[in-house]
C-alpha cells in the first residue's frame, strides 16, 4: 500500500491535453469573499492549506532540478555560453540557473534554494518509477527549503505594491505564494562575454550619450571590436533581461498545469510592483531583499533603489557584494568555468568536448570588465536599466471553494479532480462538498 495519497495516482497518470485545456485561471478559495456586485459571496467554509506533498510537487514541477542536459550544441561553437549541465523542468537561457523561488504560507515564508546544487545522474527523476521520484522530489524540497520567516510574508495590501483586482485574494489564509526571483546580473554578465566571443565581438553604445562607446573605445581603435556590429545598451539589456525573466512565467505555466493535476486552484499573475514585494519599500517588509539606492552621475539614470540580494543565501554579482564590476565579473567567469571543471558533463567523451571550448581571453574577459564597469560607473547600478535582482510572476495555489462556482457558472467551472480533490488528497479531513 502506498504510503501517498491516492490523488498522487490521479495526478501522475493525468493527461497532458487535458490538463492544457482544462487550465483556467481559478481564484475563489476556502474562506475567500468578493464584498459586493453581481458575484457577492462570502465563502461558508475555513480555509484549508496546502500539504508538504502538495507544495513540493508544485514547487518541483515548476522550477525542480531534475538530471543533466544534453548541451547539443556544435562545442566550437555556442557551447560556451553555458554556465553549468543541469537540467530544469523549464528551459533556461545559457544554464546560469539564477532565478530562484521564493514562497510564503500560514505557518511562514521560506526560500528553495537551488543555485549551489547539481545533478550528477544523466537520466536524474526520470529514471525512477513514480513512488521513487515522489519520495526523491520531497526529499530534495526539504534539501533545499530555507525558512526565513515564521510567519507569512508581509507583502503589499494596496497600490501601487499590489493591483486593486488582486487585493481580495493574494496572500490570504491558507494560500501558498510562489515568487520567482531572478539574478539578472549574473545572466547579463554572460551574454556579454558571448557577444564578445570571435563570431561576435559587438559594439556596444550608450545611446543616452551620443552613442558613445561604453568603456570600449580603445578596443574598437585597436579593431578588437567589431564597429559594424553596433548594439545600443537600452536594447542589449532589454534582450538579455527577458530571456531570463522568461523563466518566471515558464516556471509558473508549469505550476498552473501542475494545479489542474492535483484539483487545485489558484493562478499566474503579475499586477505588483517587485520593488514593493522584495521589501524596497517602508511600507512592507516583503522578502527582506538588500536595497541600494543608485548614485546617479549627470542627468540620466533611475534613482529609485534596486534590490540586490538577500544577504549569504541569493547575492547579484555587482556592489555591495564586490568592490567594483570588474571584481564581480571575475568571479561570475571563475564560478562559470569551476562549473564546467567539477560538473558531471553529459558527454560519452567530454575531454574531446573541453578540448574544443577556448575559455575567455584576457582582453575579453577586460573588455566585458570595461562595459560593466562603465555601466555601474554612470548608472550607478548593474545592469542599468533592469533591476539586479527582479521579480515579475507570481503564482497562487489554493483549495477551491467549490460553492462559489456552482453558485455563479454552468457545469463545467471546474472538473472532476477539483470536485474529487478532498477525498483524494485528504481523507483524514471532512469532504466540505461531499453531497
Amino acid at each position: 500500500m502506498s504510503k501517498y495519497p491516492k490523488g498522487l495516482d490521479v495526478a501522475v497518470d493525468y493527461r497532458f491535453s487535458d490538463a492544457v485545456f482544462q487550465r483556467r485561471s481559478r481564484r475563489f478559495g476556502l474562506g475567500m469573499e468578493i464584498e459586493r456586485g453581481p458575484l457577492k459571496y462570502k465563502s461558508n467554509h475555513s480555509p484549508v492549506a496546502l500539504t508538504e506533498l502538495e507544495e513540493a510537487i508544485l514547487v518541483w514541477t515548476g522550477l525542480g532540478i531534475k538530471s543533466i542536459n544534453l548541451s547539443d550544441f556544435p562545442p566550437h561553437v555556442g557551447l560556451d555560453l553555458e554556465m553549468q549541465f543541469t537540467s530544469k523542468t523549464i528551459p533556461a537561457l545559457g544554464d546560469v540557473h539564477r532565478t530562484e523561488l521564493f514562497y510564503t504560507n500560514d505557518d511562514g515564508t521560506y526560500m528553495i534554494k537551488m543555485h549551489d546544487k547539481k545533478p550528477d545522474d544523466f537520466k536524474g527523476l526520470e529514471a525512477l518509477n513514480r513512488q521513487e521520484r515522489v519520495d526523491r522530489i520531497v526529499e530534495l524540497f526539504r534539501e533545499s527549503k530555507i525558512t526565513l520567516e515564521e510567519n507569512r510574508a508581509d507583502l503589499p495590501s494596496q497600490p501601487p505594491g499590489i493591483a486593486a483586482h488582486n487585493l481580495w485574494n493574494v496572500n490570504k489564509p491558507g494560500t501558498s505564494v510562489f515568487m520567482p526571483v531572478t539574478d539578472l546580473s549574473a545572466c547579463i554578465i554572460n551574454l556579454y562575454f558571448f557577444y564578445m566571443r570571435p563570431d561576435h565581438r559587438f559594439n556596444f553604445v550608450d545611446e543616452l550619450h551620443g552613442m558613445r562607446p561604453p568603456g570600449t573605445g580603445g578596443w574598437l581603435e585597436k579593431g578588437f571590436l567589431d564597429e559594424g556590429k553596433r548594439m545600443p545598451l537600452i536594447e542589449a539589456e532589454i534582450r538579455f533581461a527577458n530571456g531570463y525573466i522568461a523563466e518566471q512565467p515558464l516556471m509558473g505555466q508549469n505550476m498552473v498545469l501542475a494545479l489542474q493535476t492535483l484539483g487545485l486552484g489558484g493562478w499566474l499573475f503579475s499586477g505588483f510592483a517587485s520593488m514593493f514585494m522584495l521589501g524596497g519599500t517602508p511600507f512592507n517588509k516583503g522578502l527582506g531583499f538588500r536595497f541600494i539606492t543608485p548614485e546617479i552621475k549627470g542627468e540620466t539614470g533611475n534613482p529609485n533603489p534596486v534590490a540586490v540580494g538577500k544577504d549569504g543565501l541569493f547575492e547579484a554579482f555587482c556592489p555591495p557584494y564586490y568592490k567594483d564590476m570588474g571584481e564581480a565579473v571575475e568571479a561570475l567567469n571563475d564560478l562559470k568555468w569551476s562549473n564546467w571543471e567539477s560538473h558531471t558533463m553529459p558527454y560519452k567523451n567530454p575531454e574531446a568536448v573541453m578540448q574544443e571550448i577556448e575559455k575567455p581571453s584576457k582582453d575579453e574577459i577586460q573588455v566585458v570588465k570595461d562595459i560593466c564597469n562603465y555601466v555601474y560607473d554612470t548608472y550607478g547600478r548593474f545592469p542599468a536599466f533592469s533591476d539586479p535582482m527582479f521579480l515579475r510572476f507570481m503564482v497562487q495555489a489554493h483549495h477551491l471553494d467549490l460553492d462559489f462556482y456552482d453558485e455563479f457558472y454552468p457545469e463545467g467551472a471546474y472538473t472532476e479532480n477539483h470536485r474529487d480533490h478532498f477525498n483524494l488528497w485528504h481523507p483524514e479531513i471532512p469532504d466540505p462538498f461531499k453531497k
